[in-house]
């Protein structure tokens, strides 16, 4: 089941090609996650600076959210999709594991 997406372009400053490219980025999230039930990206340009948000939705009550800035709106993109691909990876370990009941680490 592939996640909703929803895009917002604030002040409306970007060309079609970029909603195209940031709705592309925003699917590679569901290769990390198949629990990923909703996306939701925004995107601003403000004082010439872009701005991307993408916030994420999944199974088990989990949230997740990225912002970037950059001087290039495909780069912001690009920076926040991998904040993203981190996190995911990172919370999908941490379920997998206490799942297997793994004693935790200590830290010496």
């Amino acid at each position: 089941m592939s996640p909703r997406i929803d895009f917002t372009d604030r002040h409306e400053h970007h060309p079609p090609n970029v909603k195209e490219y940031a709705l592309e980025k925003a699917e590679r999230l569901t290769r990390f996650f198949d629990g990923l039930q909703r996306i939701e990206i925004i995107l601003d340009q403000e004082h010439g600076q872009h701005s991307a948000e993408i916030l994420v939705s999944a199974t088990h009550h989990m949230h997740f959210v990225g912002h970037a800035t950059h001087d290039s709106v495909m780069a912001s993109i690009d920076k926040v999709v991998d904040k993203l691909e981190r996190q995911i990876v990172k919370a999908k370990e941490r379920l997998r594991d206490h799942r297997r009941g793994e004693p935790a680490r200590e830290d010496s």
